[in-house]
C-alpha cells in the first residue's frame, strides 16, 4: 500500500494552497500582519526579518501574473527601480551579513563575492539578475547563511518577474511568470511551515498561542466544488537501501491513463495529479534493469501529499545452462 507521511510532517500551507494562489496570498498576508503585531519578542522579530522578503516576492509575482493576464490594471515596480533598491539597500545588507561571517578578503568571502558589487551593478539585465541567483545559491550551501539565501533568492524571483513583465509579449512570458509565482508560493509556504515549528517551540507550554499567528480556519477549508491537486512522491531503492536511478515508474489512473516517470539520481519520482474532485485508486508499477517488477495500489485524496519507499528486489540468478 502507498503510505502517508506522519501528519505533523506534512506542510499544510503548501498542500492547501496548491492551485489556489488567492488563498496563498491571504494566508501569507495574514501571517505577516500577525508577526508584525508581535515583533517585540526577539524570536518573532527574527521571523519578521526572514519572512518579509519572501511574502514580498510572492505578492509581487502574483500581481505581475494578474497584470499581464489583464486581471489587474495598475503600475508595477520597474526593473530599474528594483536595481536601485538592490544597489542602495540589498547589496549593503548582503555584504554586511557575509563579511560578519567571513572577513572581507578571506577565501570564503572572495568565493561568495569574487568581484564585490561590480557584477550586480554592471552588464546586461540578464547577467545582473543571474548574479543574484548565483549568490543566493552559494549562500544556501553555507548553514549560517541559509536565512540570507532565502532573502536573496526571493529578491531574485521578484526582479526576474519584473523583467518578464517588461518583456511580456506573448504566452511564453506569461508561462515564465506563472512559474516564478509558483516558485514564490512554495518558498513562502515553506517559510510559514518553518515559522510554525519555531512558534511551537516558543509556546511549547501554551501551544494555543500559536493560533495567534495563522488563520487555521482558512487552512481547514475544503470545498467539494474546488478540485485540488495531489502529489505522490516515490523513493525507489534496492534492498540495501541505495537509490535506484533511471527506474521506470508508471501510475495507472482509474480512467486508464498511464503516467510515466524516470527516477533521478536520488531514486526520486514525483507524480502530480491535477484538480482531483474525489478519492481515486491508483496502481503504481516500478521496473528497473536487474530488478523484479514491483506493484502497489492505494487511494489518493484531493489535496493529499503521499510519500513512500519502493524497495526493489534483485532479479534472481538465471539457472545454469545444462
Amino acid at each position: 500500500m502507498l503510505t502517508r507521511l506522519f501528519h505533523y510532517l506534512i506542510n499544510s500551507f503548501l498542500v492547501s494552497t496548491r492551485s489556489n494562489y488567492k488563498k496563498a496570498l491571504v494566508l501569507g498576508t495574514d501571517h505577516e500582519a500577525k508577526l508584525l503585531a508581535n515583533q517585540t519578542d526577539p524570536v518573532v522579530a527574527g521571523m519578521v526579518a526572514s519572512f518579509t522578503p519572501v511574502i514580498q516576492a510572492y505578492k509581487f509575482t502574483d500581481l505581475n501574473v494578474r497584470t499581464v493576464t489583464g486581471e489587474y490594471k495598475g503600475e508595477t515596480q520597474t526593473v530599474e527601480q528594483l536595481f536601485e533598491t538592490l544597489s542602495k539597500e540589498h547589496l549593503p545588507d548582503w555584504e554586511a551579513a557575509i563579511y560578519v561571517l567571513f572577513r572581507k578578503g578571506t577565501p570564503p568571502a572572495t568565493a561568495l563575492l569574487p568581484q564585490g558589487r561590480q557584477p550586480f551593478q554592471k552588464g546586461t539585465y540578464e547577467s545582473r539578475i543571474q548574479e543574484i541567483d548565483v549568490l543566493g545559491q552559494k549562500c544556501a550551501l553555507i548553514a549560517a547563511l541559509q536565512p540570507l539565501s532565502v532573502g536573496i533568492l526571493a529578491f531574485h524571483v521578484q526582479i526576474e518577474s519584473a523583467r518578464q513583465v517588461q518583456q511580456s509579449t506573448g504566452e511564453g512570458q506569461l508561462k515564465s511568470l506563472r512559474t516564478l509565482r509558483e516558485q514564490a508560493r512554495v518558498t513562502m509556504c515553506n517559510a510559514m511551515f518553518g515559522n510554525l515549528g519555531l512558534l511551537m517551540n516558543l509556546y511549547q507550554s501554551d501551544p494555543r498561542q500559536v493560533a495567534n499567528y495563522f488563520d487555521f480556519t482558512l487552512l481547514r477549508q475544503k470545498s467539494k466544488d474546488d478540485p485540488q491537486d495531489a502529489v505522490v512522491t516515490l523513493y525507489i531503492k534496492n534492498t540495501g537501501g541505495l537509490a535506484v536511478a533511471n527506474a521506470t515508474a508508471q501510475m495507472l489512473l482509474p480512467d486508464g491513463v498511464v503516467l510515466t516517470q524516470q527516477s533521478d539520481a536520488a531514486g526520486k519520482v514525483v507524480f502530480t495529479l491535477e484538480a482531483l474532485e474525489e478519492i481515486i485508486t491508483v496502481t503504481v508499477t516500478v521496473t528497473a534493469a536487474g530488478y523484479t517488477t514491483l506493484t502497489e495500489t492505494g487511494p489518493i485524496e484531493p489535496g493529499e501529499d503521499i510519500t513512500t519507499d519502493m524497495e526493489l528486489s534483485p532479479m534472481p540468478p538465471m539457472p545454469p545452462t545444462p
